[in-house]
């Protein structure tokens, strides 16, 4: 039986949760269809996830080029017209965008050409915290109209799911469907203590020393400001000296949070050494670095389903985590972590301290942690639910 053709369109092929989720996906649904991937270019500040390709290969990748996050009337176009030539190559059945500028090009594109499934994932929005209220205003009629010519529409939680139905009303809660991000868990259950100690040695760590992690791309959204205002409490606390704080990513905001410890006389390596902030920029083995920290921190202004929290439990590290977007539905609050429902530093460090006051609370956290991670987020459960998806709806057009 010749398999259905699949398309799936992402944003970029770079370090970051769109990718992670999509590649091991694509790769397992090989099973069921012909899958074939278009990206788009990369910016400047941003590292193409080629080690997902090692991990994943026989994958078809194609780049679209003029496939950019800005907006550009004349590049857009020839993105989109890029798209429609795929989509009409490949006889295309099922398209699949990942991505607010794939998820604009892709879907018309495949509108263009009569594609009879069309499936959009939110793997986060856009709706607060990025543009003025104008642009807001546009971006959410242009999701709404988008979701008129969409067959489903996956959100990553039922927080996301409420918010595309209830507050942003971008669709009818019969296109909306539920589909947790799965994650590949052989290859995070590991229990490599050798990596714990590579980490820890590389940044000359002691066992009885705690690394707090943040994990991302360093921009506004992600709100690393807080997670430094929280770092330096916790510094000057003379109780607390062996907490380390390790901001693992780069981005374009990085410099200035360089330039903001500069002014206040905080030191951070790799400027210094025995510093107790750490740059580590963009790391591709996460798992080196889960393995190395005690505790992931996520102090965002605006979420999807944040893959570092759901991965960080695979590695059986606590989290501490606002409660943004689908946040407290990737970990058992008060079992796996701490939500914390505000943005006080005080909110954030008090739980801190009292897992770096009881090493039983974190070793009893992280066994909670892997429970609820395998229990939850299984890309063979991922798998099977957006390959019922599709087969469901090519069924109803036979």
């Amino acid at each position: 039986m010749t398999k259905p053709n699949l398309i799936i369109i992402l944003n970029r092929l770079v370090i970051g949760g769109q990718a992670v989720d999509t590649i091991p996906l694509a790769y397992y649904l090989q099973q069921y269809f012909t899958v074939i991937i278009l990206y788009g270019e990369k910016e400047a500040d941003e590292v193409e996830a080629s080690f997902l390709l090692h991990q994943y290969p026989g994958l078809q990748l194609i780049k679209i080029k003029q496939l950019r996050r800005t907006i550009n009337p004349l590049t857009d176009f020839f993105a989109f017209w890029s798209i429609v030539q795929q989509i009409k190559k490949y006889n295309t059945k099922i398209v699949h965008t990942h991505g607010s500028k794939s998820g604009l090009l892709g879907r018309l594109a495949a509108k263009f050409l009569g594609v009879k499934v069309i499936v959009h994932t939110f793997h986060g929005h856009l709706f607060h915290s990025y543009f003025n209220s104008l642009g807001t205003w546009l971006l959410l009629q242009t999701e709404r109209a988008l979701a008129k010519i969409t067959t489903h529409i996956i959100a990553l939680s039922y927080k996301q799911k409420n918010e595309l139905l209830q507050v942003y009303e971008i669709a009818d809660e019969s296109k909306i469907h539920v589909v947790p991000l799965g994650i590949d868990e052989q290859k995070f259950v590991q229990q490599d203590l050798s990596k714990r100690e590579n980490f820890r040695t590389k940044f000359h760590l002691n066992e009885n020393d705690i690394a707090v992690g943040i994990i991302g791309r360093i921009v506004p959204i992600k709100n690393h400001q807080l997670f430094i205002k929280i770092a330096e409490k916790v510094i000057a606390n003379s109780q607390y000296q062996n907490i380390y704080f390790f901001i693992v990513g780069d981005g374009a905001g990085m410099q200035n949070l360089m330039k903001d410890l500069d002014k206040k006389n905080i030191t951070y390596s790799p400027k210094n050494n025995n510093s107790r902030i750490i740059f580590t920029s963009w790391v591709e083995d996460m798992i080196w670095a889960y393995y190395g920290l005690d505790i992931v921190m996520l102090t965002s202004l605006n979420e999807g389903t944040p893959l570092s929290i759901i991965e960080a439990q695979f590695c059986g590290k606590p989290v501490i985590a606002v409660n943004v977007g689908g946040v407290k539905d990737t970990f058992d609050s008060e079992k796996s972590g701490f939500l914390i429902n505000d943005y006080k530093e005080e909110s954030f460090i008090q739980p801190l301290y009292q897992l770096a006051d009881n090493k039983s609370l974190i070793q009893q956290m992280a066994k909670e942690a892997v429970d609820f991670a395998t229990h939850n987020f299984t890309k063979q459960k991922e798998v099977e639910a957006i390959k019922n998806i599709y087969l469901k709806q090519l069924e109803k057009l036979n």
